[in-house]
């Protein structure tokens, strides 16, 4: 791929991510989306002929995104273990790992692509690495899983409409600083905390 084309395509998917990231799926357009990145509707098509295969391609970017913060996140972990922890979740909300939904479910298996299985993978063994770390500093409870927790980031961080947004603008903080707090929390049979 030419270098003017390799970079459109990664235009196109900056912009994409970033709508799927704070709109509804409602208000997200093609059009939009080229618009966003500066070039023409037919570009998008060409590089990414059905919406589901720009969902992919953010998919793949934004899991090497977040590999990368992870990575380092895990590093530096024991330096200020809290503040590492509750930064990475932060940046986990801030990314908006939404975009990550129909990566991380497999209602279908053999449609799923096999880089996008590998690259989920390695996405959850590195969250497993930071709440163990996390765990072992009391900042977790121990049996968190990273799909339980990426699937509560997803529904806590999920964009809301303009006029929710309107009503809610601290809606997303308020959740995540709550999920904080649960996560730490061990969870007892029968209900109780």
């Amino acid at each position: 791929m030419r270098a003017d084309a390799k970079l459109k395509r990664q235009k196109l998917i900056e912009a994409a991510t970033e709508q799927f990231r704070t709109r509804t799926n409602s208000e997200v357009t093609l059009e939009g989306i080229a618009k966003d990145a500066g070039v023409g509707i037919a570009t998008l098509y060409r590089h990414f002929p059905t919406r589901e295969d720009l969902r992919l391609a953010c998919a793949l970017n934004l899991f090497d995104t977040l590999d990368t913060v992870l990575a380092r996140t895990v590093e530096e972990f024991d330096t200020d273990p809290r503040g590492t922890w509750e930064a990475a979740i932060w940046r986990l909300a801030d990314y908006g790992i939404g975009v990550l939904v129909g990566a991380l479910a497999d209602e279908h298996p053999r449609s799923v692509d096999t880089e996008v299985l590998t690259k989920r993978d390695q996405f959850f063994a590195r969250v497993q690495l930071l709440i163990d770390k996390a765990a072992a500093h009391g900042l977790v409870a121990a049996d968190l899983e990273p799909l339980e927790m990426a699937a509560e980031l997803i529904v806590a961080t999920r964009p809301l409409s303009a006029t929710a947004n309107e009503l809610f603008p601290d809606v997303k903080n308020r959740l995540v600083r709550h999920l904080i707090t649960a996560w730490r929390q061990p969870v007892v049979p029968g209900g109780g905390a």
